[in-house]
């Protein structure tokens, strides 16, 4: 007859996400209740531990309360007790104070202790509970700071310190609790890192409440949600906890000022509903704010400070005052207009690894092509960013939306020749290089020498846009004769407002999370936008110039010519005209198709349908300077 044990143990051994040993075994304290409760996990603490059980390197970010500091203390104590002899686990727990590391390693030792000592093996265990083997110590040193368990398997327990992993190696779990708030923390992570190398199968666990914009936790977060790093990202809301979401309602002000509220279905008197985090991921992307009980007391408890409340609760990375793009603003993009790309994602160039695409170019549609080409050293890349300029809405209202992005170390002829691949694909689309640094002159040279049809060409009146179309044109050589590139140092900072202003009003469409890192990390310096020290700019610096040479010089152009089309028809008619339908329906057939007006620019909010027409007007008024049909 087959021993159960064994069977039973196999079972264990065999769920590397250690949920069956956690929720068959383990019992963990419970502050509703006040008592020690069998440890049930939560279906985000399931998607945690089975995340362990499959990476290597792990990110949480998490609400107050959420206890996975606790989850992983008992992955960790399950690792450690199934681990073999002949490979020990080498358990290595940093947190910003020493007493904090000591906490969480205490808790891998009550999980460890919790653990039936048949598992042990027959040496500490035996049927009769009076044999001496059930009391046989398990751990061969155990004090505050450091463990070794019968089988070989260590924990150290230390402050975040440069020399946090002095006296350590083979480090097979690196876990490292309130990553955000370690001072010095890229040093510490180093040097803690260091003592991983000799082991192949190393893990490292970062687990945190946000804390600003961090030089470690919030990049390597960031990093791991573009696919910059190999970590895998697990985020806990605290809508998913059970414990909180009771009686969950959700709240959004439509477009009129009229509060809106859907209220979840409550199942029994405590109030806990139905599970359903596909849903709510989706109501939240719409614009929809929970709230429950426990999330009006806990703002109470924190003063309703909208900081910390942001940090504690709602897990943003609220922090940095100075922010050029408002955090509300970089959120709703994030939200609305982000769009991941997944490892199954279609759309693809097979020989460039660190280009996105989000979409196929459309027929008919104009498209701005714009690269800041790098030095090539490893603190700088080159970023290629194309616009459809003709994109509309399910709405039917028109915007500038990123359909490619291009972020890696490509430079030179190369980059020439990625740049004629992607205009030449999106229609043939006006290139736009930036050749202020120099880097961009030789991107140009490969450009001119494929003959690519459409760049863009100097303009010295654009240093005057902000002056509008009467003032005296400069003098200036024919469009055919002008050096390539884009040159305007003076436009800097108007060309980094309108930046601001399209993504403020969401004409323009951010798709890529590493613009939403850029973003992030983009602060007032000295009165100028810049990148905090140690984070980049690249993709921004790129589209505000896409933007900015779109609006002041393709459209300008391009209405100027819609212009002078019209009154030349109208001269052959003696019709006067007054709307700029009318001179929409009256340029000549012979006019170069990209002179003609597809639809006014997106100068719109989804504010109110008040607002929206009156912005429609203004779009309409901003291409032709007519007046608009009422």
């Amino acid at each position: 007859m087959a021993n159960p044990l064994v069977a039973e143990y196999v079972r264990l051994f065999n769920d590397k996400s250690r949920i069956s040993l956690i929720e068959g075994y383990y019992t963990t304290y419970d502050a509703t209740s006040q008592k020690q409760m069998p440890f049930i996990t939560f279906p985000r603490q399931k998607a945690f531990l089975q995340t362990l059980a499959t990476n290597k390197n792990v990110i949480a970010i998490k609400h107050r309360q959420a206890g996975i500091t606790t989850t992983t203390s008992a992955w960790i104590a399950g690792q450690c007790v199934f681990a073999d002899k002949n490979s020990p686990e080498t358990v290595l727990c940093i947190a910003n104070q020493k007493a904090m590391a000591q906490e969480f390693m205490s808790k891998i030792v009550t999980f460890i202790e919790q653990t039936p000592r048949w598992i042990f093996g027959p040496q500490y265990y035996d049927a009769d509970p009076k044999n001496p083997k059930n009391f046989k110590p398990i751990f061969v040193k155990k004090n505050q700071s450091e463990f070794e368990l019968f089988n070989g398997c260590k924990c150290y327990a230390r402050s975040a310190k440069k020399d946090a992993s002095r006296g350590v190696s083979g480090t097979s779990i690196l876990a490292i609790d309130e990553s955000a708030f370690i001072e010095a923390s890229e040093d510490v992570f180093a040097s803690a890192l260091s003592s991983t190398i000799t082991n192949p199968n190393a893990r490292t666990i970062m687990v945190s409440t946000p804390n600003g914009k961090d030089r470690l936790y919030y990049k390597t977060y960031m990093q791991a949600l573009s696919g910059e790093n190999n970590f895998k990202v697990v985020d806990f809301f605290w809508w998913q906890d059970l414990r909180f979401n009771r009686f969950l309602e959700w709240h959004r002000t439509d477009e009129d000022g009229n509060e809106e509220i859907i209220k979840e279905t409550v199942l029994d008197k405590l109030g806990n509903i139905p599970y359903d985090e596909e849903r709510w991921a989706k109501l939240k992307k719409e614009g929809w704010n929970p709230i429950s009980p426990w999330y009006i007391e806990t703002c109470r408890s924190l003063n309703n400070d909208r900081k910390r409340i942001a940090q504690e609760i709602e897990i943003s990375f609220v922090g940095s005052t100075d922010c050029v793009i408002l955090p509300e603003i970089v959120s709703m993009q994030r939200e609305k207009n982000v769009i991941q790309i997944t490892d199954d994602w279609e759309l693809r160039d097979p020989l460039e690894k660190d280009t996105w695409i989000w979409k196929d170019p459309i027929p008919g549609h104009r498209y701005i092509i714009a690269a800041d080409v790098s030095s090539g050293s490893s603190e700088d890349a080159t970023a290629i960013e194309v616009i459809d300029c003709d994109a509309v809405d399910e709405n039917g209202y028109p915007y500038f939306e990123q359909v490619l992005e291009y972020n890696g170390m490509k430079n030179g002829e190369i980059c020439g020749d990625i740049l004629f691949k992607y205009g030449t694909f999106y229609n043939m689309g006006l290139v736009v290089v930036d050749c202020i640094g120099g880097w961009g002159e030789m991107v140009i040279n490969q450009l001119v020498k494929l003959k690519y049809p459409n760049l863009y060409r100097e303009d010295p009146n654009l240093k005057d846009f902000t002056l509008g179309d009467t003032v005296n044109k400069r003098k200036e050589k024919a469009e055919d004769e002008r050096l390539p590139g884009f040159r305007t140092n003076a436009v800097r900072t108007q060309m980094l407002d309108k930046l601001r202003e399209r993504l403020t009003d969401n004409s323009f469409r951010v798709r890529s999370m590493r613009v939403i890192n850029e973003l992030d990390t983009w602060v007032w310096k000295n009165g100028r936008p810049d990148h905090m020290s140690g984070f980049h700019d690249d993709t921004l610096t790129c589209l505000a110039m896409a933007l900015f040479v779109m609006e002041f010089y393709m459209f300008r152009k391009m209405r100027n010519a819609a212009k002078d089309a019209a009154m030349i028809r109208s001269w052959r008619s003696s019709k006067s005209f007054q709307t700029i339908e009318d001179i929409q329906g009256s340029v000549p057939k012979d006019i170069d198709d990209m002179s003609k007006p597809r639809h006014p620019l997106p100068f719109y909010s989804t504010s109110s349908a008040e607002r929206r027409a009156s912005q429609r007007a203004r779009a309409m008024l901003m291409l032709g300077g007519f007046k608009t049909k009422r």
